[in-house]
């Protein structure tokens, strides 16, 4: 399957934190022809193993959660309130239409807001939170059924793709996801002296257990972390990170310094381009949990530049998800026991 249609097969499954089972099925049922074993942690984490010559072992990590959210309160004539699962922007759902995973079946829905002619001028300036946001469920005829806790996840956006550019929900991070699956195709036709773990983890939008469960269960030597960082987005005082310029290789304390020359080193010998990303402390993602497992692991965050972050449509490059997986697959063969 071609990178496009990875994409925009695997953005179109839903799966927030927690409840990512039905997108782990679908990968495993495209990794389990590129690998040698498929299982599952006990957090529901996939973990797909292609041996190498046993010399040592490298995880690599992308994250299969997506944002979504969860009925905090229903009313008596037929709303709901939600909480997000994750970082949302309340101002990007206004409008959307909904799916609700209830226990019994599924119903739909539509996020309203008070309309601007009858709010008070004070406040149309503000930006709206999820209390004053609600879920018209009145349009389902047995909307009672539906109770507290009930998962929402925003309905009928369909992916696209233009000129190698994907639009689609979700890229954060199954772009990652699909980096790791062209990794394992690559791989496939190279020698490598390291056992993989393709490591699809889960419950990372809410800093949960996912990577460093299956971490600590492989019992690594090196990790690749692979998710997603703001491309072509202005951040005073930095510099710009572009789409359709390479993967985004992490500096700084939060990375092994020695694993991250190597990976430079590769990327100039295998004529890659890459851009960097500083990062000064804490990285927000699963990097900083895995290189504490154990005794510790030697670990390099690669991001995949991507805009629009956490809204209905991302967007992303093609190429930089394949060249995201080049750099993994050059840099696994060229690493040695030492």
């Amino acid at each position: 399957m071609n990178t496009k249609d990875l994409l925009l097969k695997l953005s179109s499954i839903h799966g927030p934190s927690g409840y990512e089972y039905k997108a782990t099925k679908e990968i495993e049922n495209i990794m389990k022809d590129l690998v040698d074993e498929c299982h599952y942690t006990k957090v529901g984490s996939l973990v797909c193993v292609k041996k190498g010559e046993g010399k040592g072992k490298i995880g690599l990590f992308a994250h299969v959660d997506q944002l979504g959210f969860v009925i905090s309160k229903i009313t008596d004539d037929g709303f709901a309130y939600v909480a997000g699962i994750g970082g949302w922007d309340p101002k990007t759902v206004i409008g959307q239409r909904a799916k609700i995973y209830s226990k019994n079946r599924e119903f739909y829905g539509v996020f309203g807001f008070l309309a601007p002619h009858l709010q008070k001028a004070e406040d149309r300036k503000k930006i709206p939170t999820f209390n004053y946001l609600f879920l018209d469920i009145s349009m389902n005829e047995n909307w009672k059924e539906i109770q507290v806790g009930d998962i929402v996840m925003l309905d009928e956006i369909e992916g696209f793709e233009k000129n190698n550019i994907v639009y689609a929900p979700a890229l954060d991070n199954r772009a990652s996801c699909v980096s790791l699956i062209k990794t394992a195709e690559i791989l496939k036709k190279i020698k490598h002296q390291f056992d993989v773990y393709f490591i699809f983890s889960t419950q990372e939008e809410i800093g949960g257990p996912g990577a460093p469960t299956a971490a600590y269960f492989a019992d690594l030597d090196y990790a690749f972390v692979i998710d997603v960082t703001h491309g072509d987005e202005s951040i005073p005082g930095f510099r710009k990170i572009e789409i359709n310029k390479g993967p985004v290789v992490a500096v700084g304390p939060v990375v092994d310094k020695e694993f991250n020359e190597k990976v430079q080193n590769v990327s100039s010998q295998y004529n890659i381009k890459i851009q960097y990303e500083p990062i000064p402390r804490r990285s927000g993602t699963d990097t900083d949990a895995v290189q504490l497992v154990k005794a510790g692991v030697k670990t390099q965050l690669i991001s995949i530049p991507l805009k629009y972050m956490h809204t209905p449509y991302e967007k992303v490059h093609v190429n930089d998800i394949e060249n995201t997986a080049k750099l993994m697959a050059f840099t696994i063969s060229e690493l040695e026991v030492q």
